[in-house]
């Protein structure tokens, strides 16, 4: 499994937005803009956000030229080849378990947010220590299989815990190595509010995606919102 993640910053704001690709799939946005964007700001930038990783960057070069700045931060590709050590990179056999769990309960941050859209601390429990201890992993593969564990929507995934994801370890790597599935949807023409608004948020990202291939384009009319029209009629 790729995990590929995009940086989104824009010059007159602090903070930024990552996009996270899985398997040249959308997956998942984190919001961290200060000061928070309004609703219709980040709609319209979620509206841009396409299914293909490799679209991303031309896309926001041609919609917000000079204004949000897209950097692709990180790539993790399939499962890694065995190389000699390199010097200062821990192997299984010499990776502390506080390391270990740092980097747990940094993911686990980046991916839970309160209401606010403060991270969340993990709270370690008495035992999960020892089991993180007992792990042999290179770091590498670690960062890895929890970056897909704290993306993931599986039942198997939940809880996010240190306990849940040594007890669920087997089932995590087959999910992060394994093809994905391929799931195909009968997205409506024109676009469909209702049918937009029963969607799951990747699903909606698809439909966006299906829009502009059929020659859709989003277009805002001043005081009213915007729509969806074909490009043959503006």
């Amino acid at each position: 499994m790729q995990l590929t993640k995009f940086k989104i910053t824009a010059p007159k704001l602090d903070g930024y937005m990552m996009v996270i690709y899985h398997d040249n799939n959308f997956k998942s946005v984190l919001n961290e803009f200060k000061p928070a964007l309004t609703e219709k700001q980040l709609n319209a930038i979620l509206n841009y956000i396409p299914n293909d990783p490799a679209q991303i960057k031309g896309i926001f070069n041609q919609a917000y030229p000079g204004k949000l700045i897209v950097e692709k931060v990180h790539a993790i590709g399939a499962e890694p080849e065995v190389k000699p050590a390199e010097p200062g990179i821990a192997e299984p056999s010499d990776y502390p378990a506080n390391k270990k769990i740092e980097l747990f309960c940094r993911l686990f941050m980046e991916h839970h947010k309160d209401q606010l859209g403060n991270p969340i601390k993990y709270k370690t429990g008495a035992a999960e220590s020892g089991k993180m201890k007992a792990l042999v992993i290179t770091p590498a593969e670690l960062e890895l299989l929890l970056s897909v564990y704290m993306a993931s929507d599986e039942w198997f995934t939940k809880p996010k815990s240190i306990s849940n994801f040594i007890n669920k370890y087997n089932e995590i790597r087959v999910l992060t190595y394994s093809e994905p599935k391929t799931k195909t949807k009968n997205f409506p023409l024109p676009y469909d509010q209702e049918f937009f608004a029963r969607l799951s948020f990747t699903d909606q990202r698809l439909y966006w995606d299906h829009l502009r291939a059929n020659g859709y384009k989003w277009v805002e009319s001043p005081g009213r919102g915007g729509k969806w029209l074909k490009q043959d009629t503006l």
